[in-house]
């Protein structure tokens, strides 16, 4: 089991750093604007701001199947660093496959990581070293070269508001 653990987090941090880096183009939208970046968009959950989003539906889907989406529709404050369906498109061929098949298991222990209990934008993300996640381990965050970056890999959209914290591409 601890060999799966380990397997599995290696993943999560290739994984983080591939969508987090390798998204440069969000489908052909200004990296400034979305539509969950619309007037009216910090009335809306996290969950209803990813759901907005098409650059989210992989991890909203993934949010479904893990049975987290109730989590992240609650009062938080949370914070998302959410991968696009660009970053998961990178990921290695069946990794996505391979979490899928323990859904409430690994592929949750993976989507946890990826959320913070508090509301944190891009200047307090930048302010730490590191942040705790609600899958229980720290990520590691700072600024290189004026961007803000998670586990090393750079947000390539920062500060999405939402009525119940704030998520992060």
């Amino acid at each position: 089991m601890r060999k799966i653990y380990t397997l599995l987090m290696t993943a999560l941090v290739v994984g983080a750093a591939v969508f987090v880096c390798g998204c440069t183009s969000l489908r052909g939208d200004d990296r400034n604007q979305t539509s969950a970046e619309a007037p009216g968009g910090a009335n809306l959950t996290v969950v209803e701001v990813l759901n907005r989003d098409d650059n989210f539906s992989t991890f909203v889907w993934a949010l479904g199947a893990s049975k987290l989406e109730a989590t992240l529709a609650g009062p938080g404050p949370y914070t998302v660093f959410a991968p696009t369906d660009e970053a998961f498109d990178r990921l290695p061929p069946g990794t996505l496959d391979d979490l899928l098949k323990d859904p409430k298991g690994n592929l949750a222990e993976v989507l946890l990581y990826h959320m913070t209990p508090g509301a944190y934008i891009a200047s307090d993300v930048a302010s730490n070293k590191t942040i705790a996640t609600l899958q229980g381990n720290p990520l590691a965050v700072g600024v290189t070269g004026g961007d803000v970056t998670v586990n090393g890999a750079r947000v390539v959209r920062a500060d999405i508001p939402a009525e119940n914290g704030v998520v992060h591409a």
